[in-house]
């Protein structure tokens, strides 16, 4: 005959905690007899117990299925300090590339590095394994490598200038309802597009005339109030209609208060 295979259950930390405290509260039941009542396997419970501190003291929400702290382990243990130097490049909108990573590893945490390397069968085995290491740590951390724009003033004086407007504006219209205010903000859709590259014959011209080397260009209009609800369309198109508005410009952004 068949054994017949033990129907599997899927137990969140919820559940965890109350049966222990449910065992707890009982008086005279073995934990044999305990698990009969509550169809729960013994050897789970066995293991419930040895870890009945760890679950109790536990913060994670009750529908989780697990006390976290499992899976891959960070492989750089100076991964905050890493992280703090990749910011802080960044943050003075300068590059950051791998060979900067390898520059700073170097200096900062040599003996680490020397340890790293010394794993490795040769010299062209270990850079390439060091390299890989930097890369899938930045992307782990949501550094991608991007095409670098550049501006005219840094982000910083751009940051005094928001704050300084948002200010200016927010002392004239505070009094105003938020339901009342509209952030206007204009955007331009591109539709289109000319293709990259074209199939061209061996030895002649690849030229496209002008008119196949510009896309079509649209100005979307986007607009939230400043609570933080959507505004209807119908009611947009009401207000734009029968009443007076008041469009405050700066920075390229437009207010629009009722």
């Amino acid at each position: 005959m068949e054994q017949r295979k033990r129907k599997q259950v899927r137990y969140n930390n919820g559940h965890r905690k109350s049966l222990l405290a449910a065992f707890d509260a009982t008086t005279g039941i073995s934990e044999r007899e305990f698990c009969r009542q509550k169809k729960l396997a013994f050897s789970t419970w066995r293991d419930w117990r040895r870890r009945k501190d760890k679950i109790i003291l536990s913060k994670r929400h009750s529908r989780r299925a697990t006390l976290g702290g499992q899976g891959h382990r960070e492989l750089i243990p100076f991964k905050d300090e890493l992280l703090a130097y990749m910011r802080d490049r960044r943050g003075t909108e300068r590059y950051v590339r791998v060979f900067h990573l390898m520059r700073w590893i170097k200096a900062n945490k040599k003996p680490w590095l020397e340890q790293y390397l010394a794993t490795k069968t040769n010299e062209e085995v270990a850079y390439r394994s060091f390299r890989t290491l930097l890369l899938r740590f930045s992307y782990r951390h949501r550094f991608r490598h991007r095409v670098p724009c550049k501006n005219k003033v840094s982000q910083k004086v751009l940051d005094a200038v928001w704050l300084g407007y948002a200010a200016t504006f927010w002392n004239k219209y505070a009094p105003y309802d938020k339901r009342q205010i509209i952030n206007v903000d204009k955007t331009g859709v591109f539709y289109d597009m000319p293709p990259g590259k074209t199939l061209a014959e061996i030895g002649m011209s690849s030229k496209v005339s002008d008119g196949e080397k510009h896309s079509d260009r649209l100005t979307a209009v986007l607009s939230i109030r400043a609570d933080g609800m959507c505004i209807q369309t119908d009611h947009i198109l009401t207000h734009v209609r029968w009443e007076v508005a008041i469009v405050v410009h700066s920075q390229g952004t437009s207010w629009w208060i009722n």
